[in-house]
């Protein structure tokens, strides 16, 4: 099942890459801002190094954690970035809202850049705080979306998505934690 599914994937990167290319020389358009194209790949490619690592060695290195946490947080920046980008202007207390988190994100990309394995645990800590805190305004934003409360162009399954995304990495999170 794993060889399908990374045969899947690579036919998904190379469509993306495709789509990402022809994006960017003018030669496609799309409603897409191109860095959600480029989100979409470094998930899929992150996806394919996932299932490739766990059929070698049956789980994932315990160096991998780091890669995660940067990975993730520059996930979870850009989820913001793109909130902001797709809420309607009127909504300005949002927009802030969003804009602070890329604000928090940004800063514990790079304090994470500047530890090494044994002395991420403190900022672990501090990531899963400020994740909490993201995860809890997704949730009410994809409530105030669903119930027509909040003016913007996110489709309700997008808000939802990226709200299952940052409970995904609070789970990843907290099981980095009890290592």
């Amino acid at each position: 099942m794993n060889r399908n599914v990374l045969c899947l994937l690579d036919g998904l990167i190379a469509f993306k890459e495709k789509i990402l290319r022809e994006v960017t020389a003018c030669s496609l358009y799309t409603a897409n801002y191109p860095l959600l194209i480029e989100h979409i790949l470094r998930e899929a490619k992150l996806y394919r190094q996932t299932i490739t690592v766990l059929e070698e060695k049956g789980c994932m290195p315990s160096e991998e954690l780091k890669k995660s946490e940067l990975f993730w947080n520059q996930i979870m920046m850009e989820h913001a970035m793109f909130i902001r980008g797709l809420l309607d202007p009127t909504e300005c207390e949002l927009m802030q809202t969003a804009d602070d988190f890329v604000g928090d994100y940004c800063r514990l990309l790079e304090e994470a850049r500047k530890q090494d394995c044994r002395t991420m645990d403190e900022l672990t800590i501090k990531t899963l705080e400020t994740t909490e805190k993201y995860r809890d305004f997704k949730a009410a934003g994809a409530e105030g979306i669903t119930l027509c409360r909040i003016r913007s162009v996110i489709l309700p399954l997008l808000a939802d998505h990226v709200l299952r995304e940052a409970n995904h990495y609070l789970r990843i999170l907290k099981n980095e934690g009890r290592r």
